[in-house]
């Protein structure tokens, strides 16, 4: 008859020398006399074991995925205990051992729990795109006195508000000093669309911020009146 809580090696190995991977054959054991007490609780305790198992597996594979070492000791910690768990010897014991290592393991189990919630709460910061704030000046060196100013991302239909509708107006050499953008490094393609008083266009040009995310940017707006034609540079 066999022994224990598992048959066959158990196989240690480590996913990216991140923690344990218990890897068991499970076998469903044969009480010593077909329905009793103890056959039942010996097969309870091995379900119990075996998602135990499972849960650690869950759990390393996860953190494997993760940038983070924090853990490293506490699972191989954790291996070792269900590794000892798993060479006792469930015949020889009682029927109030057996309820005593379904607690040990229930209380492993719950604190997998934990550790896998935290896991995947640190992975999906991990993945989240950071938002950057970018500040902007934007410098009206055109000679023409802008009323409308808008700057806005290129894949919005919605181009906000009016910049100037405080100043009322940016004159032909005026600055308007910094605005902070919020983007993530998916969303640096910018519109800027500035119109005269007569409702002329001065400047309608997408922008591209990706290199300014981290430094910020001068938007400068030029015009010229031989070729009557406007254009942008960023600094």
């Amino acid at each position: 008859m066999e022994k224990g809580l598992t048959t066959g090696n158990m196989d240690k190995t480590r996913i990216r020398n991140k923690g344990k991977v218990v890897l068991i054959c499970l076998a469903m054991m044969a009480a010593s006399a077909c329905g009793s007490p103890s056959g039942e609780k010996i097969a309870k305790v091995q379900g119990i074991y075996a998602d135990l198992v499972n849960l650690h597996n869950e759990v390393v594979e996860e953190y494997a995925s993760l940038e983070d070492d924090s853990f490293h000791e506490e699972l191989d910690a954790m291996a070792e205990k269900i590794e000892d768990i798993g060479q006792r010897d469930a015949q020889g014991m009682t029927n109030a051992e057996l309820d005593a290592v379904a607690d040990e393991m229930n209380g492993y189990k719950v604190k997998y729990d934990e550790m896998l919630e935290t896991m995947q709460g640190m992975k999906n910061g991990e993945t989240e795109d950071k938002i950057w704030e970018v500040p902007v000046t934007i410098e009206n060196n055109t000679g023409v006195e802008i009323y409308s100013l808008y700057l806005y991302k290129a894949s919005d239909e919605d181009k906000g508000e009016n910049l100037l509708k405080d100043m009322g107006c940016m004159g032909g050499f005026q600055t308007l000093n910094i605005l902070n953008l919020y983007m993530t490094e998916e969303e640096t393609l910018w519109h800027l669309e500035a119109v005269e008083d007569s409702g002329k266009v001065v400047a309608s040009v997408d922008i591209d911020l990706s290199e300014k995310i981290e430094s910020g940017a001068t938007i400068v707006m030029k015009f010229s009146f031989d070729s009557m034609e406007g254009w942008v540079e960023v600094h």
